[in-house]
């Protein structure tokens, strides 16, 4: 994305240029987002799954099964959008989604799959496995050797404590990504229905009209696109464990990068 937007600056975007390339990128590129949506939302139904205390839901997300939905997504969301290549062509020098009813259609499609349904999917699973862990913490009761001598007097108030400080770090940081993901994301649906609302409408527009609407659009995109990388961020700020076993990985990892040098 970042290469051919710099491209873009200063020569034509090759994507007004090359058929194949208009409709490979835009297809390409939606399967990609959809597949990284899945696997956060994914994230979310497992977190729930194995904090559940239910048997039966716990075994639904076993290692097993888990890796035959990673292979199955992709394959999924490479078939769901063929409408894509199929309605994207270049028009006017151009290239975009001109039929009207396709381009309206895209953008119902991209409100369901972009917001509506990882959103919904994302917030309910996070909230049910909030709960799960708290109900757990109140129920768990640790257990350490040194019960067993007086001297040495065990303090599972603080252990317990110590739990608790994890389940709220790790709820955290679920309920951050979520609230991230709406940010950047939520503006790209609206857009999309906007231009399917114009090109129904017909008409053509102002230079500055469509200056105003290419910016939004590369706003809009910008946010959609760069919210993967920024998740990592997000997590590192909110979660001081994920900042602790991050330090320790680069302890580990500097010193022996000096070793292999030298």
């Amino acid at each position: 994305y970042i290469i051919p937007t710099i491209h873009s600056v200063y020569n034509s975007p090759p994507e007004n240029g090359n058929l194949i390339y208009c409709k490979v990128r835009l297809y390409i590129r939606n399967a990609l987002l959809v597949i990284s949506r899945s696997y956060l939302t994914f994230a979310c139904v497992a977190c729930y799954a194995q904090t559940s205390r239910n048997a039966r839901i716990r075994a639904i997300f076993r290692p097993q099964v888990l890796l035959r939905v990673v292979i199955i997504v992709p394959i999924v969301w490479f078939i769901i959008p063929l409408h894509i290549p199929l309605t994207t062509t270049i028009q006017n020098g151009k290239c975009n989604m001109w039929a009207g009813a396709a381009a309206l259609y895209h953008s119902i499609y991209i409100c369901f799959v972009a917001a509506i349904l990882p959103t919904s999917l994302m917030a309910i699973f996070s909230f049910m496995a909030y709960k799960n862990l708290k109900r757990l913490t109140r129920n768990v009761n640790p257990y350490n050797g040194t019960e067993h001598h007086p001297e040495e007097p065990y303090n599972q108030q603080s252990e317990k404590m110590r739990f608790q400080q994890r389940d709220r770090q790790l709820s955290m940081m679920m309920f951050v990504q979520i609230i991230a993901y709406m940010s950047f994301t939520i503006s790209y649906p609206f857009y999309t229905i906007y231009n399917a609302i114009t090109l129904i409408i017909g008409g053509t527009k102002s230079p500055e009209k469509a200056a105003i609407d290419n910016f939004v659009l590369f706003i809009t995109s910008a946010f959609l696109l760069n919210f993967y990388s920024a998740a990592s961020f997000f997590v590192f700020l909110t979660s001081s464990a994920f900042r602790k076993e991050l330090r320790q990985v680069f302890t580990y990892i500097i010193p022996r990068c000096g070793v292999t040098e030298n």
